[in-house]
């Protein structure tokens, strides 16, 4: 068999099952993240749904543009470099549409929240500590955070 051959097949054989692998991982745990962004569960479902048969369309194409080489591969040596080489490449773009994919539910995200409307804790001694605020209080304190030379 021609060694360019085995490339090819090696590298549809190993990309193909990587985007289907990450593709379905996507697609079970992203949906809590969708979730999160859109009101109802059934339209989460379905952004999810779209969401993953976009990443599956453009990783499928984005392989089989790739999968050309123009490098000599007369050897074993040749046909593993030039697999290792063309798996981090798809690899890479999988990382970047992963990315975007990320950024731009939180970007949703934030623009469905609104403002940030969270009122944070105030510590129990904080309270009782401005309910008997007295002047010889406030001396001691200007004491102690007072660096000393």
């Amino acid at each position: 068999m021609d060694p360019k051959l085995a490339v090819y097949l090696a590298y549809a054989a190993v990309t193909l099952a990587l985007t289907l692998w990450v593709g379905h991982t996507l697609q079970r745990h992203g949906q809590a993240f969708v979730r999160d962004v859109l009101p109802t569960g059934e339209l989460a479902a379905a952004v999810t749904k779209f969401l993953v048969v976009g990443f599956y369309l453009l990783n499928l194409g984005y392989m089989a543009i790739a999968m050309k080489t123009y490098d000599e591969v007369t050897g074993p040596v040749d046909a593993v470099e030039t697999l290792a080489t063309k798996i981090g490449i798809i690899t890479l773009a999988l990382v970047v549409v992963h990315l975007c994919t990320v950024l731009l539910l939180g970007r949703l995200r934030r623009q469905m929240q609104g403002p940030l409307t969270r009122a944070y804790p105030v510590p129990a001694a904080a309270l009782t500590r401005q309910a008997t605020d007295r002047p010889a209080d406030r001396q001691a304190d200007a004491r102690r955070l007072t660096p000393t030379a």
